[in-house]
């Protein structure tokens, strides 16, 4: 046995030596590697947090007192915010879904996405995917300030100020229901509007084969365009258009849909429209003007922000109001200052086609809900003021002129803004009318007839007969191009083949309101 002290003596020498301190680190640090590996091969994959995807929330609440226009609807994901809202659906690469406005970011979670009720248009198909539902649309905040109470039947729910009308109501009281503005276009209603109103089995008849052109002519990634490029023609139609704007093509081609009572949510179309309306969000530009959809050219985001609106209207999804609002925002920032219309770029003087575009935009919005700044649709009216003639019997395009076709938008206008000079806007009409619909000129029909059968005019009967009549008879019967039309119209000629398709049906739909604008309610209702 070692004597005293030579335990210690020997473990101090032990403890000295270089190869036994280096000995001794090398496995304490694999040990702790070792470890650290065991842990995370042991780690449940439950644990691992989700993949980050872009979510729908409702938009972010304002003062009560006035709604603010979002901020950019949203950029790439994993790129800055404000960026572009992705590119072309169905390209080499994917396009991120369209992400809302909550105040001035993205909303990105690390959760799934809530039930939006607008569909990839790339995932599977219709019948395979999740029930669409509609999330609640609040009562108009100046009739109640909330949802039925729990004793009505619901609960109470304070109302959205994104949604807040300045007139009328937005809905019935209850929850999950669209704008009462545009029941006219489903089911019964339509059939009794149609009957009353001047339209016949033949018209709708029309209206059905014109559709199915549409559906055959979309393309690939949801779009239409004037051109006729991207679908499956394939050079089947004669007579395309020039127009370049994609946001002006696809919204008027579904607007047609709309005014039939298809929408993303409901109607034998709903994924045709579904499509569309996921490609036009994609193209929101976010800009400090508020969502640019003009591609270049003011009648795009007009065109473009309708068919938002109607939607929105149509269905109740709060997932579209902040494109709506956005919309509206940029329609207001664009306007001129001086004359109070708009043209192409924003800011320009206006014309009276392009300002027809934006008063029916906002019109829509309002009745779906937005609000409309009063200042807006007040200088819209000194516009026109500087564009009439015969104290508002006729108007021109730029400058004070009696043409037909701006005459009819010109009135149009008037009756959407009520204006009081009811008597000076009969008197309009009955100029236009007299000599009956022309048959080459489908855009200043598209407008008269909106205008005569809102003021419920005495030539409306006759006038309208001999114009659905002719429509019928146009609509070609011809191989690819069956339920199309065509037109020898200077004034929509750069729209072509789809333009004229689009507008013809419009006109054909006007009994049931195409639009809620175009209805005695709408017309009434003011701002």
């Amino acid at each position: 046995m070692p004597p005293p002290g030579a335990w210690s003596v020997w473990i101090e020498r032990l403890v000295a030596s270089r190869r036994v301190r280096a000995a001794y680190a090398s496995i304490v640090a694999h040990t702790a590697v070792l470890l650290l590996l065991a842990v995370l091969a042991a780690a449940p994959q439950a644990s691992r947090s989700p993949p980050i995807r872009l979510s729908m929330p409702s938009p972010a609440p304002a003062d009560a007192g006035e709604v603010e226009i979002g901020g950019p609807v949203g950029g790439p994901v994993g790129g800055p915010v404000g960026g572009p809202v992705g590119g072309p659906v169905g390209g080499t690469e994917p396009s991120p879904r369209p992400a809302a406005a909550t105040g001035d970011s993205l909303a990105v979670v690390p959760e799934p996405p809530l039930e939006i009720g607008l569909l990839d248009p790339n995932g599977p198909p219709l019948a395979d995917r999740p029930q669409i539902t509609r999330a609640p649309l609040p009562t108009e905040v100046l009739v109640a300030t909330t949802l039925p109470t729990a004793a009505e039947g619901g609960s109470k729910v304070p109302a959205d100020p994104a949604l807040v009308a300045p007139r009328g109501t937005i809905s019935d009281g209850r929850p999950g229901l669209p704008a009462a503005a545009f029941a006219g276009r489903r089911g019964e209603a339509r059939s009794r509007g149609g009957l009353d109103r001047g339209g016949s089995a033949a018209s709708e008849a029309a209206v059905e084969r014109g559709l199915e052109w549409l559906v055959r002519h979309q393309a690939a990634d949801g779009s239409w365009r004037f051109d006729l490029s991207g679908c499956r023609c394939d050079g089947g139609c004669r007579h395309p258009g020039t127009v370049p704007s994609t946001t002006a093509a696809t919204g008027i081609a579904l607007l047609p849909f709309l005014g039939a009572g298809h929408t993303h949510v409901e109607g034998v179309h709903r994924e045709t429209v579904t499509r569309g309306l996921y490609y036009l969000m994609s193209r929101v530009r976010p800009s400090a003007r508020g969502g640019d959809l003009s591609e270049g050219t003011m009648y795009g985001h007009g065109v473009a922000t309708l068919a938002l609106a109607e939607a929105l209207g149509m269905s109740g999804d709060r997932m579209l109001v902040p494109y709506v609002r956005d919309a509206v925002r940029f329609i207001e920032t664009s306007q001129d200052m001086h004359g109070g219309g708009w043209r192409y770029l924003p800011g320009q003087a206006g014309d009276t086609t392009v300002t027809a575009w934006q008063i029916a935009a906002l019109k829509s919005a309002a009745l779906a809900g937005v609000v409309v700044p009063s200042p807006t649709i007040d200088a819209a009216g000194r516009f026109l003021d500087r564009v009439q003639v015969r104290q508002g019997e006729g108007y021109g395009y730029l400058a004070p002129q009696d043409r037909a076709c701006t005459s009819a938008i010109g009135l149009l206008c008037r009756i959407y803004t009520t204006w009081p000079q009811e008597a000076t806007l009969d008197r309009g009409l009955a100029h236009l009318a007299k000599p009956g619909p022309a048959g080459e000129a489908v855009y200043q029909n598209f407008y008269l007839s909106q205008a005569l059968l809102l003021r419920n005019h005495p030539a409306w009967r006759r006038w309208n007969a001999r114009n659905r009549e002719q429509l019928v008879a146009r609509q070609s019967q011809i191989g690819h191009e069956t339920g199309s039309w065509n037109f020898a119209d200077p004034d929509t000629a750069p729209g072509g083949r789809l333009g004229h398709t689009a507008l013809a049906i419009l006109t054909l739909e006007v009994y049931y309101r195409l639009l809620p604008i175009y209805g005695e309610d709408a017309a009434q209702s003011g701002w």
